[in-house]
């Protein structure tokens, strides 16, 4: 559950982001190795049981279950890394503080404030050692003027950029010309690449893989049911 490291350089992780975890969608995932799944729990109404139950599933297998956590609350943290996930993405950061926090919820002493609760997660009371990890959705503008500080924090361990929260900040801001995005894109690329921290990009579908890698990308999660829509449109169109 808390296997394979996330690379900083050389070898990039291939993911999906998933809203609706099929298990016909997660059978086929582990067949063919994908590195790890993300778990929309924060845009969709995925439970921490069926969370619970994914993790249990996949366990044995190369592939990785990740949880995208509703919020950064105690109880939801804690809640979640229950579940026994490798990793909690954590939302909506915004400073250091808020990260050190969110750290110090799901992990035992004597780094965090974690309770040791008999769970899937530590072996049913086996191991206490282990912790998910955890990386920054960096979707907003204070993670993005503050990303210096946040990658020299001993919490950040990793991050994901999220574009169209990002965007939507930008442009609430006054800050949304042309090329914003990009930019503040690769500002926050090149700090987690500078500090040796691996980088998450987000794909629209196997094409978007080589430009996330280019970008600086050491993982890279495609967006399943976005490229699915994508591809049913493709078949519907030869109807005619």
């Amino acid at each position: 559950m808390h296997g394979q490291p996330m690379p900083v350089s050389g070898d990039t992780q291939i993911g999906l982001i998933v809203v609706e975890p099929t298990p016909g969608l997660l059978a086929i995932a582990a067949q063919k190795n994908i590195d790890f799944i993300v778990l929309d729990a924060e845009q969709t109404g995925l439970s921490v049981r069926e969370c619970t139950e994914i993790v249990h599933r996949l366990s044995g297998t190369g592939t990785e279950i990740a949880v995208r956590v509703p919020d950064v609350e105690e109880r939801t943290l804690i809640s979640f890394a229950n579940t026994g996930a490798a990793e909690l993405v954590l939302p909506r950061i915004r400073s250091v503080a808020e990260l050190e926090t969110a750290a110090a919820a799901v992990k035992y002493a004597p780094e965090g404030l974690r309770s040791r609760q008999v769970t899937l997660a530590s072996g049913y009371g086996a191991d206490y050692s282990r912790a998910p990890r955890t990386s920054v959705l960096l979707e907003t503008i204070d993670a993005l003027d503050g990303i210096d500080a946040l990658v020299a924090s001993p919490c950040f361990e990793s991050g994901w950029v999220g574009p169209a929260d990002l965007s939507a900040e930008l442009q609430r801001a006054g800050r949304g010309g042309a090329d914003a995005l990009e930019t503040a894109t690769q500002i926050m690329v090149d700090a987690m690449l500078a500090a040796g921290k691996p980088v998450g990009l987000p794909a629209p579908g196997p094409a978007g893989i080589a430009s996330a890698r280019a970008r600086g990308a050491t993982r890279v999660a495609v967006y399943w049911e976005r490229y699915l829509h994508t591809v049913l449109e493709e078949i519907t169109s030869q109807r005619s």
